[in-house]
């Protein structure tokens, strides 16, 4: 259901007044239509991009599902991240690490070039290539995704 935005309290934070956009996309249910609206209408909204250039490389944001039974390694690639099956489980490192291998295996990488940055204890993860350029990383993926 759509709120109206008559119907937000402004409060004031600091000095000037706050307008809570953030709580109010973090309400919407995802993929409806309210939730387009409104991340067109709030100025500061900007999305995580699947890839992003950086000065010491790429940041790859993907979502891993551990100890998967498929057999497909890149199961979809959105707007904000690549899904990932693995088929290690979640265990003392297996799955970051099983992670880091294909990956670099993919890019035709070492695997000291892909690093995790971050979520090394959650399902989302942010993942540092170098080496190579985002546009290269995004096509080898779209490329293997395809293929398989």
């Amino acid at each position: 259901m759509f709120t109206p935005l008559n119907s937000i309290k402004r409060s004031s934070r600091n000095s000037g007044s706050y307008f809570p956009y953030k709580e109010i996309l973090d309400s919407l249910q995802p993929g409806s239509w309210n939730t387009l609206l409104w991340r067109t209408m709030c100025p500061t909204y900007m999305p995580k991009m699947v890839v992003e250039d950086t000065a010491d490389g790429v940041l790859l944001r993907v979502v891993v599902k551990p100890k998967s039974r498929t057999r497909t390694f890149i199961a979809e690639i959105g707007v904000e991240s690549v899904n990932l099956n693995l088929r290690a489980p979640a265990r003392e490192g297996k799955a970051n690490a099983e992670l880091l291998k294909r990956v670099a295996k993919l890019l035709k990488l070492s695997t000291a070039d892909v690093i995790l940055v971050s979520g090394s204890k959650s399902r989302d993860k942010t993942l540092l290539i170098r080496g190579v350029m985002a546009d290269r990383v995004l096509g080898i993926l779209r490329a293997v995704k395809n293929n398989k």
